[in-house]
């Protein structure tokens, strides 16, 4: 790789084009040098504050140029950024601060209450600095401006430290359990953004090969380097990642949307020319189906790229009748910094799957005894590559991080199927299915897929549970449309069966009594919590 650091980044970009826009948010630009000369400012204002190599210091706030400055001043220090995401709050957030041990917390403004509120049961929070953007600032808090006023350094702020050193601690998506403090060296979200790079089927601007080609036939109107949406939060590992630190591997423009509105993403992708969109699957629904988009050019757009929950075909064919480019859905999760497999990889897209493994990563799908699987044998997905986390943070003992297998193999949880052209498919997690006596294999995507056929049903999810007897069944909840108003269940039930066979249907379908069903952060359906609620309605 060609930087080791990701302190040295933004640096690397301003030694070859200081000139160049960096970071554009709301109407504030920063060029390769601004930025720069920021993130060493700040990182002397966070030695001020006595920061220094190995201490973590959490971010807990939506996309600002403070948050993009801030991370690479730590990474310049040899700290570690911990982001959090803002919609965790009271004894979630508190959690996920006193797991992470962080010594201060970087927010702003309308968060900062409830930070005060979990303050005093954090004896190793030391600071907090607050952006009040211009409002007064809470008593016994610290202005980002005391961090970011200092005089410009005579030297570069620079700290020896070792690639596979931690960079970032992030959280894992609960899914299963508790949301774990996930421990990324240098080394593993650099080799992620490496393997970006590597895809067969795409090549970026601003690899050295092709930066040469376009300095040496230069087209006029045509993009120099690659200017990327960022629409996601970036204390989402795929935007601060793959989106933020793989733009600058690349010395590109990074367009920071503060919040995601589909009529402000289509005007940015018109107006600084886009030419990449890292989303989600709901982000580009909500685009493609924004009035604006019927006039929108998106002639300047190249590649895109959806993380998270999986991409409906209607979306994504969808996108490419109305731009002429497609989508390429990409799956990983938080333990692989986060990306293992994208459709991009393989020489040809295969729209059914989320594509092979990224170069240097290696996928076996394994079944109940620790075998090996042929193609087309559904079992559990493990994962094994230079992008896999250092490990687990372990707060009792901060360096030692928390292994789960020697080898190196990692167990995703998830229930996948490669076929034989090497593409991976994802079925659903390993914990949310059912295994039957006679080795049927329930899934919850079967049921929900059919109920969300149903006109009267706006949302579903499925899952197994254990009976008081010790029988395994498979139930599901539901959220009715106001045309539904009148369902029952045996007519749901009768919906069902009618599609699917009698021993793969649901044993009960119930009505679930909020507007909508519970969710993590990211979108996902929040099984585990589900589960818990069961015993409330039978």
């Amino acid at each position: 790789m060609a930087q080791e650091l990701l302190g040295e980044l933004v640096r690397e970009g301003c030694q070859s084009r200081p000139s160049r826009l960096a970071l554009v948010w709301r109407d504030q630009e920063y060029s390769y040098m601004t930025l720069d000369g920021e993130i060493d400012r700040v990182a002397e204002g966070f030695e001020r504050l006595n920061v220094v190599h190995g201490d973590r210091v959490a971010f807990y706030a939506h996309n600002l140029p403070q948050f993009v400055i801030g991370f690479y001043a730590l990474q310049r220090l040899g700290a570690v950024a911990v982001p959090i995401n803002i919609y965790w709050k009271g004894r979630d957030l508190q959690y996920f601060l006193k797991e992470s041990r962080v010594i201060g917390v970087i927010t702003i403004l309308p968060l900062y209450e409830r930070i005060k509120e979990i303050q005093e049961n954090l004896p190793e929070l030391k600071w907090v600095v607050v952006i009040s953007g211009g409002a007064a600032q809470p008593t016994g808090t610290i202005a980002w401006d005391e961090l970011s006023s200092g005089p410009m350094p005579e030297e570069p702020v620079y700290t020896e430290i070792d690639a596979i050193e931690p960079a970032v601690i992030t959280f894992s998506g609960g899914r299963t359990g508790p949301s774990r403090p996930v421990m990324l060296s240098h080394f593993n979200l650099l080799a992620n953004c490496q393997q970006m790079q590597d895809l067969a089927q795409l090549k970026f601007l601003g690899d050295n090969e092709e930066m040469a080609r376009q300095e040496q036939q230069f087209l006029p109107g045509a993009s120099q380097q690659e200017v990327a949406l960022l629409p996601l939060p970036l204390f989402n590992l795929f935007s601060l990642n793959i989106g933020l630190n793989l733009m600058y591997m690349l010395q590109g423009t990074v367009i920071l949307m503060e919040r995601f509105d589909p009529a402000q993403a289509l005007e940015l992708i018109v107006k600084h020319g886009c030419t990449v969109v890292f989303g989600s699957p709901a982000i580009f629904s909500e685009i493609l189906n924004a009035p604006e988009a019927e006039q929108a050019n998106f002639d300047s757009l190249r590649y895109c790229f959806s993380f998270g929950l999986p991409l409906a075909t209607e979306v994504n064919e969808g996108w490419k009748t109305r731009t002429g480019k497609p989508i390429y859905n990409c799956y990983g999760l938080t333990e692989a910094s986060p990306l293992l497999c994208c459709e991009a990889a393989g020489s040809q897209l295969s729209r059914d799957s989320v594509g092979p493994a990224l170069a240097m990563v290696q996928l076996d799908v394994i079944g109940a005894n620790g075998e090996g699987l042929a193609a087309g044998q559904v079992g559990e997905l493990m994962a094994k590559g230079p992008n896999m986390m250092l490990g687990y943070f372990n707060p009792a003992a901060p360096d030692q991080p928390i292994i789960g297998r020697q080898d190196g193999w990692f167990a995703t949880g998830d229930l996948a199927y490669h076929d034989e052209a090497g593409n991976f498919h994802i079925i659903d997690r390993k914990e949310d299915s059912l295994l039957l006596p006679n080795g049927d294999l329930v899934v919850p995507h079967d049921i929900e897929r059919v109920l969300q056929h149903h006109p009267g049903v706006w949302q579903a999810a499925a899952l197994p549970y254990t009976t008081k007897e010790g029988r395994n069944r498979m139930i599901a909840f539901v959220v009715l449309t106001e045309e539904g108003a009148g369902l029952t269940e045996p007519q749901l039930l009768h919906f069902v069966e009618s599609r699917l066979p009698a021993l793969l249907a649901p044993e009960r379908i119930f009505f679930f009594r909020e507007d909508d069903l519970l969710r993590l952060p990211n979108g996902a359906v929040w099984r585990r919590a589900l589960r818990l609620q069961i015993p409330s309605y039978l």
